[in-house]
């Protein structure tokens, strides 16, 4: 008997449903397929953009020691030197990284193997 409510208690624990939505990007819930895959098998939900902060620094031929930084407003890429008919190679720091990792401005230098 003792059992049988721990495993009640477990799967009640376990129960999904919540949802957090952002302006711009859409909702995103707790349920498949953000969470109870093999890929994702923790629901865990995500942080806003606020938190997260993520930057967009351009590097290019005309600035390549110093970054700008483009954000989703159209008239900030416009204004930088981001130019849509050259190559344009994205470089990510991975998930669980904060981006201050100095190999990443390294690889835009010229000269740089990548």
């Amino acid at each position: 008997m003792l059992g049988i409510w721990i495993l009640a208690l477990f799967l009640l624990g376990t129960t999904r449903g919540k949802e957090v939505c952002f302006e711009r990007l859409g909702c995103f819930t707790d349920d498949t397929p953000w969470a109870g895959t093999i890929e994702r098998p923790v629901a865990k939900l995500p942080w806003s953009p606020e938190k997260i902060n993520t930057r967009f620094l351009l590097y290019t031929k005309k600035n390549p020691n110093n970054f700008q930084i483009t954000a989703i407003t159209p008239s900030t890429i416009r204004s930088s030197n981001f130019d849509s008919s050259k190559i344009t190679r994205f470089i990510t720091h991975g998930f669980l990284g904060q981006g201050e990792e100095t190999w990443i401005s390294d690889t835009c230098r010229p000269g740089a193997l990548y």
